[in-house]
């Protein structure tokens, strides 16, 4: 019988007796998959579309009830996260807000030692790496979202032997490590030192165990796993960044005694010919002409949906050089929040006429109407006359600075010691 040294009683005590025996309320456990419309072994992508569906009937944009339109992104929030959903399917929301309840005797066998445990007191499989795909996309599906497929290749148990490796089912105990799973080498590192290395035996790989010759799973060669193709649907939301992950729990690499590793899915977004986004608004250039700048500008965009949008200024409104100017809710919309939208901002770029494209007439006429025309000085001998001309000043600033540096190597050339020297008697 097992004696903690608690100070005397029973070591349960404190803990509303032994964790056996005490009785938990119980708990709602469905109301998040009422509230979507969905059972409760509904997949990742059934949930998805339901909460899309709730969406949009109860957006308050839309005339919905704002209410229910929480409670849906709440159960969404919580079952869409693998870990959420099923510390909610055992301990309902309290669970998920305040951690499950403690499981007394577990946490007491943590406390010393008693191995490695999950949040419900399980032991821990040893876990596989997560396996990353770089996804490409374009802004526009990030503005509209999309599904693609992705098909990979990956390892899985073998359903012949359930990843033994062996037609048995049996495996006897590695004799390299003695069951141990590493071995020990010594290597000389000088003169009289050495140094002790552990390392991953060779012969069973870590397991501790090996498979007798000739009881190996013909299916699988004895390896425990074999190679099967799946596809993945990638659901890209309406909103979503660069870098932003899409995961799906358990689909990498199984493996014996392995708790398999997830499969990431990174976006990464390529840049639109038009459109450039930062956070949730988007950013567009236009060139306008030097008459619309004056009078005013109407034209179309078409957006990345197809739409078609008018937009123009009242007529005299003047639009100065690089102004920038905005259009509401026409911008990126929000992630799981998709009614909800940024700014579009446009900046305007105005193309003047090109040198002598307009006549003396023209001219004459543009002066008259326009403020600030030139006036014409009076020559007098004491002016220089220049006339201005175009430069390119990034080329000038190069030359400037290779001569310089030209200057610098003639300086140091002339400060060199010469070929005559001095004698004193």
């Amino acid at each position: 019988m097992f004696n903690f040294g608690f100070g005397g009683g029973s070591p349960f005590e404190g803990m509303g007796g032994h964790p056996s025996a005490r009785n938990r309320e119980p708990v709602d456990t469905e109301k998040f998959y009422k509230v979507l419309g969905v059972e409760k072994n509904a997949s990742a992508s059934q949930i998805k579309k339901a909460y899309r569906k709730a969406a949009i009937k109860h957006h308050p944009d839309k005339g919905g009830d704002e209410a229910k339109f929480k409670e849906a992104q709440r159960a969404y929030e919580i079952l869409s996260d693998p870990e959420k959903r099923e510390i909610y399917d055992e301990y309902g929301e309290e669970g998920v807000e305040n951690g499950p309840p403690s499981s007394g005797m577990a946490d007491i066998f943590d406390m010393f030692g008693g191995g490695r445990r999950g949040p419900r007191g399980r032991p821990q499989k040893k876990r596989g790496e997560d396996v990353r795909f770089p996804l490409k996309v374009a802004l526009h599906d990030l503005y509209n979202g999309m599904t693609k497929k992705l098909r990979l290749t990956k390892n899985v148990l073998c359903a012949r032997c359930n990843g033994t490796g062996s037609k048995s089912g049996r495996k006897q105990t590695c004799q390299t490590c003695r069951g141990q799973g590493v071995v020990l080498r010594v290597r000389q590192i000088g003169p009289g030192m050495v140094q002790q290395m552990q390392s991953v035996c060779p012969d069973c790989n870590g397991t501790g165990k090996i498979i007798v010759p000739g009881d190996e799973c013909p299916d699988c060669g004895g390896k425990g796993v074999k190679k099967e193709k799946k596809t993945l649907e990638v659901v890209v939301d309406k909103g979503m960044k660069h870098g932003q992950k899409v995961t799906f729990s358990g689909e990498a690499d199984q493996a014996p005694d392995t708790e398999p590793g997830d499969v990431v899915v990174v976006l990464q977004v390529k840049d639109h010919p038009d459109f450039r986004r930062e956070g949730q608004h988007l950013f567009m250039k236009k060139d306008i002409s030097l008459v619309e700048a004056l009078q005013g500008v109407d034209f179309t965009v078409t957006h990345m949906d197809g739409r078609i949008l008018r937009i123009k200024t009242p007529k005299g409104q003047i639009i100065k050089p690089n102004q920038i100017k905005a259009v509401e809710k026409e911008g990126m919309p929000l992630h799981r929040n998709p009614f909800q939208k940024g700014w579009l901002f446009i900046e305007f770029n105005i193309v003047f006429p090109e040198d002598g494209s307009l006549s003396a007439d023209a001219l004459a006429s543009i002066s008259s109407v326009l403020p600030g025309a030139p006036m014409e000085i009076e020559d007098k001998e004491e002016h220089e006359h220049h006339d201005l001309q175009d430069v390119d000043v990034e080329a000038l600033r190069k030359a400037q600075a290779q001569r310089s540096r030209n200057a610098y190597d003639e300086d140091e050339e002339d400060d060199a010691p010469q070929g005559a020297s001095c004698r004193t008697q």
